[in-house]
């Protein structure tokens, strides 16, 4: 579960962008500014393992931004959401978004001769949908096929799930926190989560 986090946390780093989502296709989100955060990791490779605030600022201000967190919680929580109140709904994704920066800033300094090839898109796509198809070569075996679900979302593209080597984030997360659900309660997820989050 841990390795498969990291893996997913590191594609996440591929689609931040640098200026606004409304005036990029998906493509061009995922193309653009994957170079521009690896020559961060480059760059700053000694203040991101010694500097947690700095690797919390760069996630907060670069990656969050085009993520529908409000979407991945819904879609992870299942039907578990419908019947959380919208504390333990707004104490899910927050804990959620803790445990993914956290994985993050864990692992992201390793990653900085990772490189992203990323697809033209194979005839047209309209909607509100997009999948964005790519490979992420971090240097050891076969690059990893990694698609970028996104969908419009205020007039600008926002990413609600990855899928690696065909593993969605979304079903990984649902089926995992779906057992643990039902083995214990929502809230125990939650207070497992912000536990984790503050002692790692």
């Amino acid at each position: 579960m841990r390795k498969l986090t990291t893996i997913l946390i590191l594609a996440l780093c591929s689609f931040t962008t640098w200026v606004s989502a409304e005036e990029q296709t998906p493509e061009q989100i995922v193309e653009q500014t994957s170079s521009e955060l690896l020559k961060i990791i480059n760059e700053q490779s000694e203040r991101i393992k010694t500097e947690e605030g700095y690797v919390n600022q760069v996630i907060n201000d670069l990656i969050l931004p085009v993520i529908d967190l409000q979407s991945m919680g819904k879609l992870i929580l299942g039907k578990h959401w419908k019947t959380a109140s919208d504390e333990q709904r707004t104490q899910f994704i927050e804990q959620f978004k803790s445990m993914l920066i956290r994985t993050y800033a864990k692992s992201v300094a390793d990653f900085g001769d990772a490189k992203v090839t990323v697809f033209p898109p194979q005839g047209e796509q309209k909607g509100k949908r997009h999948r964005v198809k790519s490979h992420l070569d971090i240097g050891s075996g076969t690059p990893l096929q990694v698609d970028y679900v996104f969908r419009r979302k205020d007039d600008s593209w926002k990413v609600f799930d990855l899928v690696v080597d065909g593993l969605s984030l979304i079903k990984n997360f649902r089926t995992s926190f779906s057992q643990e659900i039902s083995e214990t309660s929502l809230d125990a997820l939650i207070e497992r989560l912000a536990s984790t989050n503050t002692t790692s």
